[in-house]
């Protein structure tokens, strides 16, 4: 934008006029006298009389406040008694028919004082043919500097306005309970495999889940984790993804892991399927589940040693007393049982699910997830006495 800012203006061209106060030669007397007059000729140069008399002379016809706006500068110096007239103009020539005017009526006015207070031209300005502005080499730096301190304060702005959880320092000064870590939700790059630990197993990504279920498993030292819910805050969609990745990062060292896909939305599930159906190339299905009133369809996930297992109505009731029974009957044949379910505060099941297992822990999306929501989301979750052990940060959201 400067430079076509700078390109589009019209170009101004400044033309010079000297004069010479006193003789040229003489005794040191007079030469001192005819210095100190130069400086009261420069500044009489931009009085409105003689700025009127310039008009009138060079024919403009302009008044004098017009004129003063176009004589830039007019210096005197004591020492070589020289006064400089200055002047700028869109047209050349008129910058120096100006000049030149300034200096006839000058030299006029001094014409009839003693002999150092004359004034001689030595030097009339000529019409100038180069320009001197505006100057693109000037305009551009200075606009390229404006814009990025611009943009550098509105990227502030927005980002003390912004509400999202963006880092994990975010999340510690608004979450009541430890920071866990963080985790990549992205799908991996490679293959149809939604699971980075089977897709990458040897990424940073995957060493992220390795770490985050060696915290966990960690977590309670009294006794063994046995079941474990992973949920969202409000309106997220990264729990599924997680817990999956997790339920096989802690399936590595062969742990029988269960995993229930307690979302209303399916978000286990959803990860193989295609075209809305279980692709068999990454789920084995198995026979279907009843534990007391609920039924679920059972899978065997192809690669991971995870069972998952789907209530064919997630969106009926749960009880706590079902909650509880489900995952004791599952227990009898796992080591440990990952849930998800819908994020906190957007169906009850989620507070049942909370109640029933041994911990949980809550995920936040980094710029979706709002900071005011976290600390509401894991009083809702101690409401339902739940055991609260700590949130993640995932970075993408799924």
């Amino acid at each position: 934008m400067g430079f076509l800012v700078a390109n589009r203006l019209p170009a101004t061209y400044e033309a010079e006029a000297r004069l010479l106060v006193g003789p040229l030669s003489a005794d040191k007397d007079t030469l001192a006298a005819a210095g100190s007059q130069a400086r009261t000729y420069a500044a009489l140069a931009t009085t409105s009389p003689v700025l009127e008399a310039a008009a009138r002379r060079a024919g403009l016809g302009a008044s004098g406040g017009a004129l003063r706006s176009k004589v830039t500068d007019v210096t005197a110096s004591d020492i070589t008694r020289l006064v400089s007239i200055r002047v700028r103009d869109p047209e050349p020539t008129r910058a120096a028919m100006i000049a030149n005017a300034l200096a006839e009526v000058l030299r006029a006015r001094a014409s009839t004082g003693p002999r150092e207070g004359r004034l001689q031209i030595v030097e009339r300005a000529a019409a100038p043919r180069n320009s001197v502005g505006p100057s693109a080499s000037l305009i551009v730096p200075l606009a390229a500097v404006a814009g990025l301190l611009g943009a550098f304060g509105i990227v502030m702005l927005v980002d003390s306005l912004a509400t999202a959880v963006r880092t994990e320092g975010d999340l510690a000064s608004v979450s009541p309970v430890a920071v866990l870590g963080s985790v990549n939700g992205a799908r991996p790059r490679r293959g149809n495999q939604p699971l980075v630990m089977e897709a990458e197993p040897h990424s940073a990504a995957a060493a992220a889940y390795r770490m985050l279920a060696t915290k966990i498993s960690l977590s309670n030292t009294e006794h063994p984790l046995r079941s474990l819910l992973v949920l969202d805050a409000h309106g997220g969609r990264s729990s599924g993804r997680l817990a999956t990745n997790l339920a096989a990062a802690l399936a590595e060292d062969g742990t029988r892991v269960v995993l229930i896909d307690g979302d209303e939305r399916g978000s286990v599930m959803e990860l193989f399927q295609h075209e809305g159906k279980a692709s068999s190339e990454l789920v084995q299905r198995a026979r279907p589940l009843r534990i007391g009133q609920l039924t679920f369809d059972r899978f065997r996930l192809r690669g991971p040693q995870v069972i998952v297992i789907q209530p064919r109505k997630p969106s009926e009731p749960l009880y706590p007393q079902q909650a509880a029974e489900t995952i004791e009957h599952l227990l009898t044949g796992a080591d440990l049982v990952v849930l998800t379910a819908p994020p906190v505060d957007s169906s009850a099941n989620s507070m049942v699910w909370a109640h029933a297992a041994d911990a949980t822990v809550l995920v936040a999306e980094r710029d979706h997830t709002k900071r005011e929501q976290m600390s509401p989301a894991v009083e809702s979750l101690r409401v339902a006495e739940a055991n609260v052990i700590g949130t993640v940060l995932c970075e993408v959201r799924a």
